[in-house]
């Protein structure tokens, strides 16, 4: 044979492999993407189950996401994205999406129970005193106790300086050197800086990482570490109403189902510190059963707000010890769903799944097929436009497609499943990676949830 014709086998033959994602024994087999497809579509149709080299390749692949969110991005014990120099990940130029790190952390403090739960690994109960420790600085770094800060590192820390001194709309003039929401921490924390104008989202994530760590860690210690840093952070709630207040002039007023969660956590933690606060709950969470919870549609600008709704109701639902109150919970859960499952949202299913308990196929095609479809690491933001796309349609609305995407398909992010699945376009090539906490959360929630099989 001839050398060239040598050359263009091995070409085509990597070519191949590399474009046969669909029918890899790993990857997604052809007969689940129509069936995921289907779904985005509203249809039913039944869910082809995981192979052996899809069990084993899954695990190993949320494995190493794991391994390479804590090499690279918790450099100060929080979650962090980070822009590096080059694709080599030698230097950060900066690290970013720190204002939202205390709802990421609690994110990943979440994965790290739920795996806890599966293995009973010493080294991931270590992970998790470890992060516990980190969150408990930030209700304390300011200086006003029980306030959650939204990040505290260290001030001197290149990478971390560029994105704190212009952090709150640019450099404050009579602080040169912080960003105008950027402060030093109070002592003895002075070689930090911490960011303030926390919002309800950064109570959210780290709420539901505390509520994770308590039901699923059945260790004393630890409780109690989540005991005092939960009735740190009640004490100031209850002094300041449920508002989020940092003390330098930034406010955010709480809203029904956010204070229900917290208040939940802080009857689980500390119900004799705060027996008033125990009633008032139960009260509340009666009515707002009634009521019911909403989603937002799967257009909807702040298509973040489910991620926040979902994790509420979590952390509801896991705490919850009154039968009947937990089932009025879960029937909540179960509607909110309903609204979101041709959203093919793996994360929301696993939340809707391990909450409830529910056999649901669609849903359980979602969280595995999604899952096995979304890159590993590491996972550099990158351009994605349909918009002059033959293949994909779109709506009226050029910014949005027709059906949900496939997750390989939608534009990377630092949370994926906090992203609309029917944006047409968005991010950008770069040298930026994400954490990869929606691969090794949802998965490790499956796990535990008996939804995703174990190798």
């Amino acid at each position: 044979m001839r050398h060239w014709d040598i050359l263009v086998i091995v070409f085509v033959a990597m070519v191949c492999v590399g474009s046969a994602r669909p029918g890899m024994a790993e990857g997604l087999l052809a007969d689940q993407e129509t069936v995921l497809r289907a779904i985005a579509r509203g249809e039913s149709q039944p869910w082809p189950p995981m192979t052996p080299e899809q069990v084993k390749a899954l695990y190993e692949k949320a494995e190493e996401q794991l391994r390479d969110h804590q090499a690279y991005h918790i450099p100060h014990g929080l979650s962090v994205d980070v822009f590096w120099t080059d694709y080599s990940r030698t230097q950060p130029f900066r690290y970013e999406t720190v204002g939202d790190s205390a709802c990421w952390t609690g994110h990943y403090l979440a994965a790290l129970a739920l795996r806890y739960r599966v293995t009973r690994d010493p080294r991931t109960l270590k992970d998790i005193q470890a992060v516990i420790e980190k969150m408990d600085v930030l209700t304390k770094v300011s200086g006003r106790l029980g306030y959650i800060a939204r990040y505290a590192g260290p001030a001197e820390d290149a990478a971390y300086r560029e994105y704190y001194k212009v952090y709150g709309r640019g450099e404050d003039p009579g602080r040169p050197g912080l960003g105008k929401w950027a402060y030093r921490g109070a002592e003895p924390y002075q070689e930090l800086v911490w960011l303030g104008n926390s919002s309800r989202d950064t109570y959210d994530g780290f709420n539901f990482g505390m509520a994770a760590a308590w039901a699923y860690v059945p260790d004393e210690t630890l409780r109690g570490r989540i005991r005092s840093i939960v009735e740190t952070v009640a004490l100031r709630l209850v002094e300041d109403d449920f508002h989020v207040i940092d003390g330098q002039g930034h406010v955010t007023t709480p809203t029904g189902w956010w204070r229900l969660a917290w208040m939940r956590t802080i009857a689980t933690a500390a119900p004799d510190r705060f027996p008033n606060l125990v009633s008032e709950y139960y009260e509340g969470v009666r009515k707002a059963i009634e009521a019911g919870n909403r989603v937002c549609p799967i257009t909807y600008k702040e298509y973040f707000a489910n991620n926040l709704t979902f994790i509420r109701m979590y952390a509801l639902c896991t705490l919850e010890t009154d039968p009947d109150v937990k089932a009025g919970l879960q029937g909540v859960l179960r509607t909110m769903y309903e609204g979101v499952k041709d959203h093919l949202n793996a994360h929301f299913a696993a939340i809707y799944l391990a909450a409830t308990g529910d056999a649901n196929e669609s849903a359980a095609a979602t969280l595995q097929g999604q899952l096995i479809d979304l890159p590993g690491p590491p996972r550099w933001t990158r351009l994605v436009d349909y918009r002059n796309s033959s293949d994909i349609t779109l709506r009226e609305d050029t910014d949005y497609v027709q059906y949900a995407l496939l997750a390989h398909e939608q534009a990377p992010s630092d949370f994926i499943w906090q992203r609309s699945p029917v944006l047409s376009h968005g991010s950008a090539d770069a040298s930026y990676e994400f954490p990869g906490i929606d691969l090794f959360l949802p998965y490790w929630m499956g796990r535990a949830a008996g939804v995703i099989p174990g190798p």
